[in-house]
């Protein structure tokens, strides 16, 4: 998606550009907060059944990623903001019906631009470390570990 098309979108969902060094999530810098992120790749989420890229699909019929259109990733539950540089990323990777989330893969954005919420939601731990399960919980609960997420 072009970025003009981007801002339009993030416009209708009420979603703010603000610069990068203003913008905090869950606390930390954004800067931080993609290095954490990144940091998830290596996480075994225990997600794939063998048959689909998520077994939660076989749960309700659709998987976490459902509603990425309408809330931009999630990004739209983090105080309606989005910095610049992210935005300018994040543009490239969008589709105007489906997000990020595209039908046999999954999410298409890296990791470090993903959202808190679409970090920490798993299905099972199960094949996790537990340095894993803290950095995911300091995703979750944030900086000082207070964060809760008003769409739980």
């Amino acid at each position: 998606m072009r970025y003009d098309e981007f801002e339009r979108l993030l416009s209708k969902l009420n979603i703010s550009v603000i610069p990068k060094d203003k913008k905090r999530i869950r606390g930390y810098d954004v800067d931080t907060y993609r290095t954490m992120a990144k940091q998830t790749e290596k996480i075994d989420f225990d997600c794939c059944d063998g048959n689909s890229f998520c077994r939660y699909i076989h749960v309700n019929g659709v998987g976490c990623c459902a509603d990425c259109v309408d809330t931009l990733g999630h990004w739209k539950r983090e105080d309606g903001t989005l910095d610049d540089d992210s935005a300018r990323m994040m543009a490239e990777y969008c589709d105007l019906h489906d997000g990020f989330c595209r039908d046999g893969t999954g999410c298409i954005l890296p990791r470090e631009l993903r959202s808190p919420v679409c970090l920490y939601h798993i299905c099972s731990d199960a094949k996790m470390t537990e340095e894993e399960k803290d950095l995911l919980h300091k995703i979750k609960c944030g900086i000082d570990g207070s964060y809760r997420d008003p769409g739980e």
